[in-house]
């Protein structure tokens, strides 16, 4: 991206600080039970298979996410349909495992905020039901098609797009003016090149993540990416990152260790946050949470810029598109978790959460909302112009314990314990038996 447009960036940034917040108020979890699954309907819930008035079912949101407006939500649904919902808040880290022990027991909740990389494997396990017979083909088409491809297994749609973040890559300006750097890297070598002028005096080039399992990976993807390696190979029975481009990428990851805060082995997406919003570090990647944060704080921070992806050897660029979902359970209320799924999903409901974190919405409707069309609101505009460059992760039913492989290798590499090469020639037979489950 050249300097021009980074500079019209960081003034506007200035502008629509004010419109974000962060969810809060959480409520203590407990856990419905389950009975046997209804069969679904040929639309959404209507008629005949509407749910009977009086039904209880219960909603999950992780992290306190949406609470405030959820609660709202939940009183307006309720009164329209006599349908109360309970909802709980888990905690990010314990939500895999939390909803994992539920549905073993047979008693998961109807309904919660999920992860994509879920996806498979849960349709697999059998918790999970297709929503095509439980949403309206209205809502269906409200979702743009990338959103649509990442919750469809088998062509049917298994999850329901939620809450998208686009990441790329943020500058701290006023490090890059006093290491007299004038244009923006456009590659990650180009960003290696430079990196040694923005260390010193405390502060850092970049900022990372190497052990967190989920967390690593979400830094690590937009560079493997760019260095045309993947998680898997096309056919999703290999892996794609045990070959030249995917050590290359590996390599370029142990690099920036040497330029980077030095807490990144201990460290989890909040700390590389952390590390930006305080002018720590120069660079790192995300999307607009930290600077909403400082928005709501009042403080000052024109001096971020938001950059395009940076490119790999080959020329490749990808942002990192975050796709979290809403999964319905098997427990005999499915019709009434689809009707409230489909109350929920609109432009003053959820529209307000994302606008409010500086999430990408993945509805057209969403796109009704001011904020979400004004290019002066930087907090969204030039996330949702990298939309076309996102690459989501893959949805394979192994995905929890194949980056939990990869995260563990990619760390010891960084951590000097092994070369990139030694590190991803290990990983890759374990992946592959993971993938071929």
């Amino acid at each position: 991206m050249k300097k021009a447009i980074a500079l019209a960036l960081s003034l506007l940034l200035a502008v629509a600080l004010a419109a974000c917040s962060a969810p809060s108020d959480p409520t203590p979890p407990a856990s419905p039970a389950a009975s046997t699954p209804s069969s679904g309907s040929e639309a959404a819930p209507s008629g005949d298979s509407a749910p009977a008035e009086g039904t209880t079912i219960t909603y999950v949101t992780l992290g306190d996410t949406g609470m405030n407006q959820l609660q709202k939500a939940a009183e307006e649904f309720e009164a329209e349909t006599g349908i109360k919902v309970k909802l709980e808040s888990w905690a990010y880290s314990d939500a895999y495992q939390k909803i994992i022990t539920l549905c073993e027991a047979g008693t998961p909740p109807d309904a919660m905020y999920g992860f994509s990389g879920w996806t498979q494997q849960f349709k697999n396990l059998g918790y999970t039901v297709p929503l095509d017979d439980l949403i309206s083909q209205e809502l269906k088409d409200d979702f743009s098609k990338a959103a649509l491809d990442v919750c469809t297994v088998d062509g049917q749609l298994w999850v329901l797009p939620s809450y998208m973040s686009i990441r790329s890559i943020l500058y701290n300006k006023n490090l890059l003016d006093a290491a007299g750097i004038t244009e923006l890297p456009t590659t990650w070598q180009e960003f290696l090149e430079v990196a040694p002028k923005l260390v010193g005096g405390g502060k850092y080039a970049y900022s990372m993540v190497a052990g967190h399992p989920k967390n690593t990976l979400d830094c690590f993807l937009p560079i493997l990416w760019a260095y045309d390696g993947d998680v898997a190979s096309a056919d999703g029975k290999t892996n794609g990152f045990n070959n030249e481009n995917g050590v290359a990428a590996l390599q370029v990851y142990c690099d920036l260790a040497k330029y980077a805060v030095p807490d990144y082995g201990e460290a989890d997406i909040n700390f590389t946050q952390n590390n930006f919003t305080t002018q720590t570090a120069a660079a790192y990647i995300h999307n607009a949470q930290g600077l909403a944060a400082l928005a709501d704080a009042g403080e000052d921070y024109s001096w971020a810029v938001i950059g395009a992806p940076l490119k790999g050897a080959g020329g490749s660029q990808y942002s990192l598109g975050i796709m979290d979902v809403d999964l319905v359970f098997k427990t005999g209320n499915e019709e009434a978790a689809g009707k409230w799924l489909e109350f929920w999903h609109t432009k003053d409901r959820m529209g307000d959460v994302i606008e409010q974190a500086g999430w990408v919405p993945n509805q057209k409707s969403f796109f009704e909302r001011p904020a979400f069309t004004d290019p002066a609101n930087v907090m969204v505009a030039p996330f949702a112009e990298l939309e076309p460059l996102a690459k989501f992760k893959p949805t394979i039913s192994s995905w929890e314990e194949v980056q939990k492989v990869m995260a563990d290798y990619i760390t010891k590499a960084v951590m000097g314990e092994m070369t990139p090469a030694e590190a991803f020639a290990e990983a890759g037979p374990m992946v592959d038996e993971l993938l071929q489950k």
